[in-house]
């Protein structure tokens, strides 16, 4: 085994100074970065110059920027050609104690050299993850090495590392799956200031870098880290109210084999396909199911629940509707007959392994006439009801229609079947995920619910914000970054939760259109040939919700609390359904996720309260601290918290007994 600390030993003050603004280092670009900018993806600086911002060591080989081949991406290809001198490329963002995020992906060519990457303090390296010469990713906890899985030469990893210089410990996620936490540093230093990557001294070897992310987080001074929540995949979790949408498959416009590895490991326990009766049926009168069944299948494995819609149309019929989004409904005899027997084969053929289904994607949004889509609503429901009599069917709007959905009810009621209808499922796409005028209309269709279809339900079927400005689909005009698509995830699901609503994250992935536009909705970012680039932040933040809020945690409607200063806050109480301890959501209100991260110390008062140990979880870095003594207190069943960092992304107080990590 090649000591790596001796093989890349350089500390972080002699390197080339960085630029650290907004928490966002900038390797790539001259000049500074800002928190809107995710930069260190290389591909602005010229093939075989050495991108801004970093320095090299080692004169027998290089470290230059070049084009990947079979690709239209540029990474940072680091080749030693020596077995006596390393080569190294590092670049600083100043000395911090705050925690550290650093994303990067890492690609070895061979497995006959050590590759390793590190975050660097004054005394050396203080975390590091490693390729060896034996084929395994590794990483130390203190001086003990740590294995990590294989690796494979020409195949990218994504690598996450979260590095608390206050306690002197780190996490590290491969593809996008906790490897290792709590890793003590290799130093003693408890500042770090630099990331380097290099191929080590004793071998020969190419390694490539791409997509540099680091960030500093701040954290509640004085207050002891605890750790980080511990993800927990589907089959771990069970059951929730969280579903993943892995929309667009049925047209291609995403990788079903690309994300599947993310699937499970993000822990929602249901996603939401479309059908694709155009897939299906290519020929008419034969019907070939592979694509969906690697789909189903895998999802079932993964501990996922399938949710099938019944859509689109068929072009191989005259009259078959649309084939995508804004499609008509099938309006010709022999095109409705075809879809009742695709209708009925698909029920037949999944209903072992769904049992959740939608009718039709956006009728409304799509100028359907209520009268059709109720009429077609009917036509499809009592198909699959037929087939499969305990199946739950959901209606569906874009939007909040509260009129059109009215419509449908009071004429699925006037023809008697209104007991076909599970529930209705809405696409609130809103800046501000805050909006009260959404949950004002939720509330509206749940009357209508009780009035029309008793026991239905409402669902938030589709709903998501971009990652970057000017993607395509709904919300795509605004200014949006990785940073505040988290933070809007998290409020979104957060304030359906807390009002007892199933809520969908759309989407795993991001789209690609065959007409050149990108929809940056994912919480994977996506190369053009729609495999997976890396996990976004908000990937990790919804890991973070899906493993505290499970099916044994309830909401708590009109829980009473108080905050100094009196400013606009959103509450959102839970309770764990055995215990009765409590989880709290806090976070300040604002028209759209801002792209600052600045603390407003709070006091917090909940007259109901329930904690026996109260930590302190920041919902976005999945951090815990311990609320210390002098920070909270108690008289009967008030609980006040004093000087609580509170921002515009969910922070929680939770009982300890809630969280794990």
């Amino acid at each position: 085994m090649v000591n790596l600390s001796s093989a890349y030993r350089r500390p972080f003050a002699v390197l080339m100074a960085g630029t650290l603004v907004g928490g966002l280092i900038s390797v790539a670009t001259a000049g500074p970065a800002t928190a809107a900018d995710i930069t260190g993806d290389f591909n602005t600086t010229a093939p075989g110059s050495t991108p801004s911002g970093w320095s090299v060591t080692g004169a027998a080989g290089d470290a230059t920027v070049e084009d990947v081949p079979g690709t239209v991406d540029r990474s940072l290809r680091l080749r030693d050609t020596s077995a006596s001198t390393p080569v190294t490329a590092s670049t600083t963002f100043g000395a911090t104690a705050s925690t550290v995020v650093a994303g990067f992906r890492l690609r070895a060519a061979q497995t006959s050299a050590t590759i390793g990457v590190h975050l660097d303090s004054s005394g050396g390296h203080s975390v590091t993850v490693a390729m060896g010469t034996d084929g395994r990713l590794y990483t130390y906890n203190a001086t003990e090495r740590v294995d990590l899985g294989a690796y494979t030469a020409g195949r990218w990893y994504d690598i996450r590392v979260v590095a608390h210089p206050s306690s002197g410990t780190a996490d590290v996620y491969i593809d996008g799956a906790r490897k290792a936490k709590r890793l003590a540093f290799r130093t003693t230093t408890r500042t770090l200031g630099g990331i380097q990557a290099g191929v080590s001294t004793a071998g020969t070897g190419t390694a490539w870098l791409d997509d540099v992310r680091t960030t500093t987080e701040s954290t509640p001074q004085g207050w002891p880290l605890l750790g980080s929540v511990a993800p927990r995949t589907a089959h771990q979790i069970g059951t929730s109210k969280l579903i993943v949408g892995a929309e667009t498959l049925d047209r291609d416009y995403t990788d079903h084999q690309a994300f599947a590895p993310y699937l499970g490991r993000l822990g929602a326990t249901s996603t939401r396909l479309q059908g694709g009766w155009a897939k299906t049926e290519k020929t008419k009168g034969v019907y070939d199911w592979t694509w969906l069944d690697r789909i189903v299948d895998d999802a079932h494995r993964q501990g996922v629940k399938p949710w099938l819609q019944l859509s689109y149309g068929n072009n191989a019929y005259t009259g078959g509707g649309g084939s995508g989004l804004g499609g008509h409904i099938p309006s010709s005899a022999e095109a409705l007959t075809a879809w009742d027997a695709w209708v009925t084969a698909m029920v037949k053929r999944y209903k072992n392994r769904v049992s959740e289904w939608e009718i039709w994607n956006e009728p409304n949004l799509a100028g359907i006439p209520v009268a059709d889509y109720t009429d077609f609503f009917i036509r499809t429901a009592t198909r699959v009801r037929a087939e499969q009599p305990n199946a739950v069917i959901y209606g569906q709007e874009a939007g909040i229609d509260v009129p059109y959905a009215r419509d449908f009810l009071v004429g699925l009621s006037e023809k008697g079947k209104a007991g076909l209808l599970g529930g209705i499922s809405y696409h609130p796409y809103n800046a501000n995920p805050d909006d009260a005028w959404t949950y004002g209309q939720v509330e509206k269709l749940r009357a209508l619910l009780a009035q029309y279809a008793p026991g239905a339900v409402v669902r938030q079927g589709e709903n998501g914000a971009p990652s970057t400005p000017g993607s395509f689909g709904a919300l795509g005009e605004l200014d949006w970054t990785e940073l505040s698509q988290s933070k809007w995830f998290l409020r979104r699901v957060l304030n359906d939760l807390g009002r007892d609503i199933d809520t969908s994250v759309f989407g795993i992935s991001d789209m690609h259109y065959p007409w050149g536009k990108t929809n940056t909705k994912g919480l994977l970012q996506t190369n053009t040939d729609k495999s997976i680039r890396y996990a976004k932040p908000s990937y990790y933040a919804v890991q973070t919700v899906a493993s505290i809020f499970d099916s044994t945690v309830k909401p708590l409607p009109g829980y009473r609390w108080s905050a100094t200063p009196s400013t606009s806050l959103n509450v959102q109480a839970f309770a764990h359904h055995n215990t009765g301890r409590q989880i709290v959501g806090v976070w300040s209100q604002a028209t759209k996720p801002s792209e600052s991260n600045a603390r407003t110390a709070t006091d917090l008062t909940f007259t109901a309260g329930d904690f026996r140990d109260p930590v302190y979880v920041d919902v976005r870095t999945g951090t815990v601290h311990d609320i210390p003594a002098t920070n909270w207190s108690v008289q009967g069943s008030t609980y006040t918290f004093k000087d609580i960092p509170v921002y515009d992304s969910p922070v929680l107080i939770a009982d300890r007994s809630t969280v794990k990590f």
